[in-house]
């Protein structure tokens, strides 16, 4: 791990970026998915991902509470196509782990801003 680190931060260097930018994102990749959002996955056997956006990153049409700090989801992927009650299903448990994560450390809407999460296959 350590020299996976030290190699990166060569190659940022070399780039003209700062290592420690690459170095948090590096880290940020290699923490586990909260419980929350790795058991959606397991539920929900069609989830390939979804993407969580900020208030700077949907449109302007979309309904907003006024509070700069909302999160809103989008791009969710499911393969194969569900029907809209289950796409809905799997929707409204997206917002309610979003949700709990948030009620449980209110710093985590930092990190669940503008992220793309997705399964992992072996």
């Amino acid at each position: 791990m350590a020299r996976f680190a030290r190699d990166q931060r060569r190659r940022t260097e070399a780039c003209g970026k700062r290592p420690t930018e690459s170095l948090q994102i590096l880290g940020m990749l290699m923490t586990p998915l909260p419980v929350q959002i790795e058991s959606l996955f397991q539920r929900f056997p069609a989830l390939c991902g979804f993407s969580v956006h900020g208030l700077d990153e949907v449109p302007d049409d979309c309904p907003r509470s006024g509070d700069g700090a909302e999160l809103f989801v989008g791009e969710i992927g499911i393969a194969p196509a569900l029907g809209a009650e289950q796409h809905g299903e799997i929707l409204g448990e997206i917002v309610a782990a979003l949700a709990e994560l948030l009620a449980e450390d209110p710093r985590a809407n930092e990190i669940l801003r503008g992220r793309t999460f997705a399964r992992v296959l072996h």
